[in-house]
C-alpha cells in the first residue's frame, strides 16, 4: 500500500528506509551500519547505494579515521526527497493506525518492544542449527 502510495517519488521501500536511516542519524553511517539497520547484507546494500548515489542522493566519502572504510550521508538532494516522502509515509500511517484505541496502540508497542528484546537474545544460528528437516511426501 505505501509503495503504491509514494511511488511517484521514484524510489523502492529500501531506497526510502536508507535515505530515512541517513536523515535520522546526526553523522555519516558506514555501509555495514546501514545494512545492520535495514536488517540485509551489506551485499545487498551496495546495489541499493549505488543506485541513490548515481541520483545524486547520497554521497560516499573515505572515513577520516579509517580510509579502509566509507561513511555515507545524504546530500541536499537527497535530504529535500526525504522531506518530501517523510510526511506523507506518516500521514499513510497515522490513517491506518486510526482505527486503533490508545489502549490497543500501547499494547501494540509493548508487543513490539518484546518482539525487538526477544530478537536481541535469540542465538539465531543455534536456533536454525535445531530446525528440523523438511521430509516431502513421495508423489503417488
Amino acid at each position: 500500500m505505501t509503495n503504491k502510495a509514494v511511488r511517484h517519488h521514484g524510489l523502492s521501500a529500501a531506497g526510502r528506509q536508507v535515505l530515512a536511516i541517513l536523515e535520522g542519524s546526526d553523522e555519516p553511517l558506514s555501509p555495514t551500519t546501514i545494512a545492520e539497520r535495514l536488517l540485509v547484507t551489506t551485499a545487498s546494500t551496495t546495489s541499493l547505494l549505488n543506485t541513490l548515489e548515481s541520483r545524486g542522493l547520497l554521497t560516499r566519502l573515505p572515513d577520516p579515521d579509517d580510509r579502509r572504510r566509507l561513511l555515507v550521508s545524504l546530500t541536499e538532494q537527497g535530504r529535500q526527497v526525504v522531506d518530501d516522502f517523510l510526511p506523507e509515509v506518516v500521514t499513510l500511517q497515522t490513517a491506518v493506525m486510526a482505527s486503533l484505541s490508545e489502549a490497543e496502540r500501547r499494547r501494540l508497542l509493548q508487543s513490539l518492544a518484546a518482539i525487538r528484546e526477544s530478537i536481541a537474545r535469540v542465538d539465531a544460528a543455534a536456533v536454525v542449527a535445531s530446525a528440523p528437516r523438511r521430509v516431502k511426501p513421495r508423489r503417488a
